[in-house]
């Protein structure tokens, strides 16, 4: 199935303390909007993220395909070889990064030149969504994962960029959605005007998720960074790291995202053109056969 994710399941089941009896009972009753071709891989992200909590993670997985569902201009037309997400790619740097030694998960993103008419909001948050995703897709289920801004390119003009709408049906996936815990949001080179930012934002964002957003100025210590969340073996050159630029990271990330295209296209024909809603997989196997027969 092109549409399953590409991590080792049982590793991944071992080293989280997932259940396989969890992944099944995930499955009945249906939940209404679910694809019932979604995969172990696909469920295990879910139910580790809400911390095996089955009702919980029932409510997740239901909000987060009804927020692809109603974000269509977030999560539908992903091929990476359209060009508005080219244009994301040439203008933009996006990858993950190596897992913490706590086991985080990190997502990087920033501006690649200050250019404001350059950033095409709805389509960057596109392709950073899309980013998230092939994180998942490598490394499946974490403990947690971390979002990593750098603003060095951003200026006030980035601000007539925004679409409020999508604002807020970016933070609402984030915080309900997401199939991983998001652990802290940590912003490098943060801009003067970032109170600017922060005053659009906020109505929109959940106290608990202020309380793990980290502001780190261009000219800040960051020791205690490296000590708590991401060590410099894990981090670009360009933040103080012992990894490749920025630039060649991303760039090494565009082949990636070639790679997973076929993913990302059948991700998004499992969710817009297969009908039904989740059930067993192997009564649905045993469906199939018979029709076959």
């Amino acid at each position: 199935m092109e549409h399953d994710l590409g991590y080792d399941l049982a590793e991944a089941l071992e080293r989280e303390d997932l259940s396989r009896e969890d992944l099944k009972a995930l499955r009945q009753p249906p939940i209404e909007g679910v694809p019932e071709t979604i995969t172990d891989k696909q469920l295990a992200c879910f139910l580790d993220a809400c911390d095996k909590n089955i009702d919980e993670t029932r409510k997740v997985l239901k909000i987060y395909y009804e927020a692809r569902k109603n974000g269509p201009e977030l999560f539908n037309n992903r091929d990476p070889h359209s060009a508005a997400i080219q244009q994301c790619l040439q203008n933009q740097d996006y990858f993950p990064l190596p897992p913490t030694p706590s086991g985080y998960s990190v997502v990087f993103h920033r501006l690649k030149n200050s250019r404001s008419s350059n950033y095409h909001f709805d389509e960057a948050i596109k392709t950073y969504f899309m980013t998230i995703d092939s994180c998942l897709y490598t490394q499946g289920p974490r403990p947690g994962i971390i979002f990593l801004f750098d603003m060095k390119n951003v200026g006030l003009m980035h601000l007539t960029r925004i679409n409020m709408s999508s604002v807020r049906k970016f933070f609402h996936y984030l915080q309900d959605g997401l199939p991983a815990k998001l652990k802290a949001i940590h912003v490098m080179n943060v801009v003067s005007f970032f109170d600017k930012i922060l005053y659009i934002i906020k109505p929109f964002i959940h106290a608990e998720i202020l309380n793990v957003l980290y502001l780190h100025t261009s000219s800040a210590n960051l020791d205690s960074f490296y000590e708590e969340w991401i060590p410099k073996s894990g981090l670009p050159s360009d933040l103080g790291g012992d990894m490749k630029s920025i630039d060649e990271l991303h760039q090494d990330h565009l082949k990636e995202f070639e790679r997973l295209r076929p993913y990302f296209l059948a991700e998004e024909r499992q969710r817009n053109g297969e009908a039904g809603s989740l059930i067993d997989e192997p009564t649905d196997r045993m469906l199939k056969s018979l029709s076959i027969d």
